[in-house]
């Protein structure tokens, strides 16, 4: 750090005791390869990368892949922080302050409606962001990183349908032969729907604490990877508070019908020429499966609290029950599409959270 400090300092042209470095915490847990620079009366971030070796078949860091997607990404006016200083040496960035609070720690104090204004605009950068690394795509291929995106998704659609078999078994209620015949059937249209829908290439690392708010406007932080994959998934997960190792916190979806509908009116004007239901019923597809692969975490995590993994999973999200409770409610209370075939998932869950409370 010493020695990072010390090159920060010549390219400043002031000596290392005038910067100040501060821990950067996410509730009550310390970012470790990230630090609060102060230098007279401006703030900087520091970044070091934890992986120095290359992570794509070209040979490319991850230093490397951020330094080139912020520049491109700044190029193109998109709402991220600029380089200040680089060191590739010590794979470290040098970056602009942009704001004490990230979007996660937002949606745990205000309401969603409070935060509509700037939801609106975060959407609207988001989309900006899309369209960006859509125009750059040929320049991104050499840094692109080998994602398993189809793998996983089948994965998450697999775990997903088991953890409503789980929700069932719970409630001590047993689907009959034609029940389990439509619910088969909605999840295999669900499964399909995200399933053959074309991915888009944007960052891998995608969740609300990525998010930082600088005054009014939203800024997009961490492209140390950058992929393929579907940007619905990207939108839930953007749009969805976790509030880890925060006191009193739980889960918050900040998506609601406004936002699906905004977004659903931007794709098919600037991605798809489909029909707009399609593209809702995709957002409101991933944010189903998001919380259903929540439930299953906590489902495992209560059957088996002494495994390292699962205790730290424990520690960071408080009351597992309190935590099961919202997820299932944001589960069984979503509106973001009129989708037939979801609908009907949720109105089956709904019936067997009934029976559990």
């Amino acid at each position: 750090m010493q020695n990072i400090l010390a090159q920060i300092a010549k390219h400043f042209r002031i000596n290392s005791s005038e910067i100040r470095v501060e821990p950067i915490y996410h509730g009550k847990q310390q970012k470790q390869n990230v630090s609060r620079l102060r230098i007279g009366r401006k703030s900087y971030l520091l970044k070091q990368h934890d992986i120095t070796e290359p992570v794509t078949k070209s040979g490319f860091t991850p230093f490397q892949i951020e330094k080139f997607t912020l520049s491109t990404l700044y190029k193109g006016r998109c709402l991220v922080p600029r380089i200040i200083w680089e060191s590739e040496q010590r794979h470290a960035l040098l970056l602009e302050w942009r704001g004490d609070q990230t979007l996660d720690s937002l949606a745990q104090n205000e309401s969603v409606s409070n935060l509509m204004p700037d939801l609106r605009t975060i959407l609207n950068v988001f989309c900006h962001i899309e369209n960006v690394f859509r125009k750059n795509e040929a320049q991104f291929k050499p840094y692109v990183f080998h994602f398993e995106r189809k793998q996983t998704l089948q994965r998450l659609l697999e775990q997903g349908r088991k953890t409503v078999g789980y929700l069932e078994h719970l409630s001590k209620t047993s689907l009959n032969s034609s029940q389990i015949e439509r619910l088969n059937a909605a999840w295999a249209s669900l499964s399909d729907r995200l399933l053959t829908a074309q991915p888009t290439l944007g960052g891998l690392d995608y969740q609300a604490r990525n998010i930082v708010i600088d005054g009014e406007l939203p800024y997009f932080i961490d492209f140390g990877s950058v992929g393929w994959d579907w940007q619905e998934r990207r939108l839930v997960q953007y749009f969805n508070s976790i509030g880890a190792s925060e006191e009193g916190a739980n889960f918050v979806s900040l998506l609601n019908r406004e936002l699906a509908d905004v977004y659903t009116a931007w794709v098919t004007q600037n991605r798809e020429r489909r029909a707009s239901i399609n593209i809702a019923a995709r957002v409101d597809g991933h944010h189903l499966l998001f919380y259903l692969s929540i439930v299953n975490r906590i489902l495992h995590a209560v059957a088996r609290p002494e495994t390292s993994e699962n205790q730290i999973l424990l520690e960071a999200w408080g009351d597992a029950r309190l935590r099961f409770q919202r997820t299932i409610s944001l589960i069984i209370n979503a509106d973001l599409s009129d989708d037939v075939s979801i609908t009907q998932i949720r109105k089956m869950i709904r019936e067997f959270h009934t029976n559990i409370l």
